[in-house]
């Protein structure tokens, strides 16, 4: 009958919407970088696929554990390692996250995810983390930026390889490079080519990319065979137990508006290899409204985007709620 084939046409459509959505994705990563160890080493073992319930030594039970319940957290009301225990109860994962994956089912394909979708997974990603401490308007979420993915793969290229070398020269170690042989982490940091060699890294008919303020992290957490839904957890979950909120490399996950990733293999005869994350980050620097405990001004009860909120309109009694761990 009539109802019954409008549900069969419905539910097509739902089976059909991931991948009518991955097809109007931008890719920001360039095609130049090299993922093939991703797949090879991550489709092994225990892992069937990149999504959450495709990582082999993850439990439905520890997953179901580890849902988010609602509860904002305070960093200002809650010790260092309260509140990655909160935020990550693993240096894998992040509370809450297979519920976003699901939610967005961002891969057409959960076996092999393309540039794009993985692009878009990383900023729903960083921005459920940030609603984890209730930075959920507008001005707190976070964007994809070409020029940032862009620049994140040369500074990996020039730090690793010497294929910029020739023509371009400069002190070897320096922000700029070359690198190869220097133990400067942050080697090419800097590193822009020019417009003609920029030109297959960018869009068709992209603006060149140049300086602008911003900074850089270099962090080793994530490896190679982790699929691409936990692969990046492990730069912001190993870095928040090291660091804590108020730490250099955390901050931009919280608070810098546009963002760009690379994922450099360390060594691909290593089937469990670190995939070094070179983050970008620019745009603006938002607010902190959290207030740091450290400081003598802070009040931990009046802190945080609610009260923040509640002072603009005049209110005083709603509070951000914390829940220790």
């Amino acid at each position: 009958n009539v109802f019954n084939m409008a549900a069969v046409v419905f539910a097509l459509l739902l089976l059909a919407l991931p991948g009518l959505v991955s097809a109007q994705l931008t890719q920001y990563t360039p095609d130049q970088a090299d993922w093939s160890t991703y797949q090879s080493k991550a489709i092994a073992g225990s892992n069937t696929a990149h999504d959450p319930h495709g990582v082999g030594w993850i439990p439905l039970s520890r997953w179901e554990e580890e849902k988010w319940d609602g509860t904002i957290y305070n960093p200002s009301k809650m010790t260092k390692s309260d509140f990655f225990k909160a935020i990550c109860p693993s240096v894998d994962r992040i509370r809450g996250i297979r519920e976003v994956f699901y939610q967005h089912n961002p891969f057409a394909d959960n076996l092999n995810p393309t540039k794009a979708e993985v692009d878009e997974w990383h900023r729903i990603a960083i921005n459920h983390v940030r609603a984890l401490i209730g930075y959920t308007s507008a001005d707190h979420k976070v964007k994809k930026d070409i020029c940032m993915f862009a620049r994140a793969l040369w500074g990996d290229e020039r730090k690793f390889t010497t294929k910029w070398d020739a023509k371009y020269n400069g002190t070897l170690g320096s922000a700029y490079g070359p690198c190869v042989g220097s133990g400067n982490s942050h080697c090419g940091a800097t590193f822009i080519p020019d417009a003609e060699d920029q030109a297959p890294y960018l869009p068709e008919g992209h603006a060149p990319c140049k300086q602008v303020q911003g900074s850089e992290g270099i962090l080793g957490g994530p490896k190679a065979n982790i699929p691409w839904s936990l692969k990046w957890s492990r730069a912001l979950c190993n870095t928040l137990a090291a660091e804590g909120f108020w730490g250099g490399h955390v901050g931009p996950f919280f608070h810098r508006e546009k963002f760009g990733f690379s994922f450099w293999d360390s060594k691909p005869s290593d089937s469990n290899s670190h995939a070094v994350l070179r983050g970008k980050w620019t745009g603006n620097r938002m607010p902190n409204l959290y207030c740091n405990p450290s400081q003598p001004d802070c009040d931990p009860d009046n802190t945080g985007p609610v009260m923040q909120c509640c002072r603009m309109h005049g209110k005083r009694s709603m509070q951000v709620t914390t829940r220790q761990r």
